[in-house]
């Protein structure tokens, strides 16, 4: 077991200090006695602690990364992708795919390959808010600039392109920037239907700790994307990779 989660304890200690913005948001005496619990070792009963911690809507970075090593201690490879990507989610620290690579291919597991341009798009979704405001920003000088060359009669051409620009990379970041909706399969032996209900033909029969991209949702069904295929599967057969 220490072999195999070394990397997750060498990022523990790396997320030291990230905990920090969100320590104001979380029960401090739930999070103090899990801790407590884990570093003393017992790790089942820290766990639940930490369980509580994150049903209620807190977390720190710290404490997502302890997770992922108790589950991959207990051999709960999909729990421990789960957390791994909600510590992703939480930093964007990049070394956190390594391990996560190095899981699913030890474990056979597809969706988490992540090429450069992935990591490209995943910092422009990582920071699409600040993005957002930047471009409104400057559609709003745009607009201003705009309005001073009519009143002063000039030809209001560089005004009319930056208005015109801001306003496509604004369409751009409420559409193209928009997170991918990431599920963990955390069930084995979860069935893939081609349709939305259990007469529907079988696509495949897949374990647990595989990571999907849902597209939509039809009454218990999810719609996700599967070796490039559709393929529907129950709602709770999977986690959602959100904070």
């Amino acid at each position: 077991m220490q072999k195999r989660a070394s990397k997750i304890i060498a990022l523990i200690f790396l997320s030291f200090f990230s905990a920090f913005p969100s320590l104001a948001q979380v029960s401090q005496y739930r999070l103090y006695t899990a801790d407590s619990l884990f570093e003393a070792k017992r790790y089942t009963q820290a766990l639940a602690k930490f369980e509580g911690v994150i049903n209620n809507g807190e977390y720190t970075p710290a404490m997502l990364l302890k997770m992922a090593y108790i589950h991959e201690g207990l051999g709960n490879i999909a729990e421990t992708q789960y957390f791994l990507n909600l510590y992703f989610l939480a930093t964007n620290d990049a070394s956190v795919n390594d391990k996560m690579m190095e899981l699913a291919d030890k474990n056979n597991l597809l969706g988490y390959q992540i090429e450069d341009e992935d990591r490209a798009m995943l910092f422009l979704q990582k920071n699409r808010q600040y993005i957002i405001m930047i471009v409104s920003g400057l559609l709003l000088l745009s607009f201003a600039l705009l309005f001073y060359q009519k009143r002063a009669q000039k030809r209001p051409w560089v005004a009319f392109i930056c208005v015109s620009a801001c306003s496509v990379l604004l369409l751009i970041c409420n559409s193209w920037l928009e997170r991918e909706n990431a599920y963990i399969i955390v069930q084995p032996n979860t069935y893939l239907m081609s349709g939305p209900s259990a007469g529907s033909d079988l696509v495949e029969i897949v374990e647990a700790g595989h990571k999907i991209t849902i597209k939509g949702k039809e009454d218990i069904w999810l719609k996700g994307i599967w070796r490039d295929q559709v393929v529907y599967l129950r709602e709770e057969k999977l986690l959602p990779i959100i904070l």
